[in-house]
C-alpha cells in the first residue's frame, strides 16, 4: 500500500510540479527506473483492457461459430485422398469451390460482406492433371494438383507445398466434423492467450521503445543543459525524461486511439526538450 502511495505521489508531481524534479535529480537512478517500469505495467494493463473490449469480444463470437462454419463450407460430396504423396478424389475434375459460395456461408454465419476479386473467383480448384502454372488460369487462391498444393502469396509469388511431406489421409465431411468436435474445447482458451499476448506485447513495447527513444531525448536535454549552463549529467537528463515519458506516452496513445494524429517533424523530441528545459529553468531560478 505504501508503494502505491509513493507511486501516485511521484506521478502527480511529475505531471504538476516542475520544481519537484529537483527531488528527482537528487534521487538515485534506480528510483526513477522503478517508477517508469511500474507506470509501464499499469499502462499495459489499461491498454490490454481497452484492446480486449474491442478485439476479444468479437473474436470470442467468431470462434464460437468456427466449428460449424468448418463443416458448412466443406462440400458434402467431396472426398480427397492422399496416398504416398499423391492426391485422388471421388469427383469429376477439375473440381471448383467458388469463392462466392464460401463468402455466402460466411455472411450467413457472421453477417458480414465478403471481399471479392476479379482475379480470384475460386477458393480452391482440384485438378490432379494440372500443373502449378495453371494457378492463374483457374483464377483460384489455391490449386491442388496430383502432387502439390499451390497458392499465391501477398507479394504475388507462388508458394508450392508437396504432398510427399504428408502422411496418408482421407479428407471428407466426416473428417471435418471430427476436427470441429476436436478443436471446439480448445477454442475457449484462445481469447485468454490473446489477452496475455496483448499484455506482454504492450509491456514489452512500452518499456523497450521508450527506453531506447529516451537515449536521444536525454542527449538533447543534456545539450540544452550545457547551453543553459546548468550542471546536468547525461544520466540525470535520462532520469528526468523517464518521468516526462509518463506524461507524453499516454498523451500520444490517446491521440492515436482517437485518430487525432498530429503530424509534425520530431514533435516528441521537441516536447521532451522544451518541457525539460522549462523544468531546468524553474529549478535554476529556485536556487538563485
Amino acid at each position: 500500500m505504501r508503494y502505491f502511495k509513493t507511486f501516485f505521489h511521484v506521478l502527480k508531481n511529475s505531471f504538476s510540479s516542475a520544481r519537484y524534479y529537483n527531488e528527482v535529480l537528487k534521487a538515485p537512478f534506480s528510483f526513477s527506473l522503478k517508477y517508469f517500469l511500474f507506470f509501464s505495467l499499469l499502462l499495459s494493463i489499461v491498454t490490454t483492457v481497452f484492446l480486449s473490449v474491442s478485439m476479444v469480444i468479437p473474436l470470442n463470437e467468431f470462434l464460437a461459430k468456427v466449428p460449424r462454419l468448418l463443416v458448412k463450407v466443406y462440400p458434402a460430396e467431396l472426398e480427397v485422398r492422399i496416398r504416398n504423396g499423391q492426391v485422388s478424389t471421388n469427383v469429376e475434375e477439375p473440381y471448383y469451390i467458388p469463392l462466392q459460395e464460401v463468402e455466402q456461408s460466411v455472411k450467413e454465419e457472421f453477417q458480414v460482406k465478403g471481399a471479392t476479386s476479379e482475379e480470384i473467383r475460386n477458393l480452391v480448384v482440384i485438378d490432379t492433371a494440372a500443373s502449378v502454372e495453371d494457378l492463374s488460369k483457374y483464377q483460384t487462391a489455391v490449386l491442388v494438383t496430383k502432387q502439390y498444393l499451390s497458392y499465391r502469396r501477398d507479394d504475388g509469388r507462388i508458394e508450392t507445398f508437396p504432398f510427399s511431406n504428408i502422411d496418408d489421409i482421407t479428407i471428407n465431411q466426416n473428417m471435418m466434423q471430427r476436427v470441429a468436435q476436436y478443436i471446439s474445447p480448445f477454442l475457449i482458451y484462445v481469447p485468454f492467450v490473446v489477452i496475455l499476448f496483448l499484455f506482454f506485447g504492450s509491456l514489452s513495447w512500452f518499456v523497450t521503445s521508450q527506453l531506447i527513444y529516451l537515449l536521444f531525448t536525454a542527449l538533447a536535454l543534456y545539450l540544452v543543459g550545457k547551453w543553459m549552463k546548468y550542471q546536468l549529467s547525461y544520466q540525470k537528463a535520462y532520469q528526468v525524461d523517464m518521468h516526462l515519458a509518463t506524461i507524453f506516452t499516454p498523451m500520444f496513445l490517446i491521440l492515436g486511439w482517437t485518430n487525432l494524429q498530429v503530424s509534425f517533424p520530431f514533435l516528441r523530441l521537441i516536447l521532451y526538450t522544451v518541457v525539460g528545459a522549462f523544468i531546468l529553468n524553474k529549478i535554476k531560478s529556485a536556487k538563485a
